[in-house]
């Protein structure tokens, strides 16, 4: 993967299944700037087997002190959400990770950097993989086995939620066609919080994470299960 600075499109194909229209991905662009911050870097994709998927490195800023890297690809894929469902969970989503102003997202080839955005790739490609969908409460793993994402930190699973800590506009964003794109923050998690969001559901994690919600990631952080759960 490349990092281009200054480049404010993203580069399709013809080959790609799934992917924007000019005007979806000005909608998709735009809204980022918005709500999660001004952007000149972006991480494009060399190959794209299915959709396209750029990220959106936001820096940080005086009023954002994080990175804020966000997809730019993943809602061209419609979810195969169930009918029931859709009302409450769109079809097709983005998804976005913060990360500390010390991260150093320009050398990728460390794989104690570049791990969220190799999941953040991973997880857009699960619903079209699959035939599922990913909404709010929905858990993942690096593996099978819960092994730590990198060997620098025990957080080895992701925990999807809204970005509370943006604005509200920040959500969901609307396409010229009338559907909704909703946005979901990845929250890292670690092996015995995932375990009681299957044993509690999420409801009952989620009033625990709300400092993990409203800061960057940290690698090195407590986790939140109350003691003796």
């Amino acid at each position: 993967m490349r990092l281009l600075d200054k480049m404010k499109k993203r580069i399709t194909s013809k080959a790609d299944p799934f992917s924007y229209t000019e005007e979806e991905i000005n909608v998709i662009e735009e809204h980022i700037k918005t709500y999660f911050g001004e952007y000149e870097s972006v991480f494009h994709e060399i190959a794209s087997p299915d959709i396209h998927l750029d990220i959106a490195a936001v820096t940080p800023t005086l009023e954002r002190s994080h990175y804020t890297l966000v997809t730019m690809g993943a809602g061209a894929y419609e979810m195969n959400v169930p009918l029931e469902w859709r009302p409450k969970f769109p079809t097709r989503a983005e998804y976005l990770i913060t990360l500390p102003p010390d991260w150093d997202i320009k050398n990728l080839d460390n794989p104690k950097n570049y791990w969220p955005i190799k999941f953040m790739k991973t997880l857009a490609r699960v619903p079209i993989n699959n035939d599922t969908w990913l909404g709010i409460g929905h858990t993942m793993s690096a593996d099978g086995e819960n092994t730590p994402f990198a060997e620098n930190t025990k957080l080895c699973s992701i925990v999807l939620t809204h970005p509370k800590a943006f604005e509200a506009g920040a959500l969901t964003a609307t396409l010229p066609n009338g559907k909704n794109v909703v946005f979901y923050l990845i929250i890292p998690i670690y092996e015995d919080e995932l375990n009681f969001i299957h044993e509690h559901g999420f409801d009952s994690f989620e009033k625990h994470l709300r400092n993990v919600i409203e800061r960057p990631l940290d690698i090195n952080r407590p986790s939140v299960v109350p003691a003796g759960k």
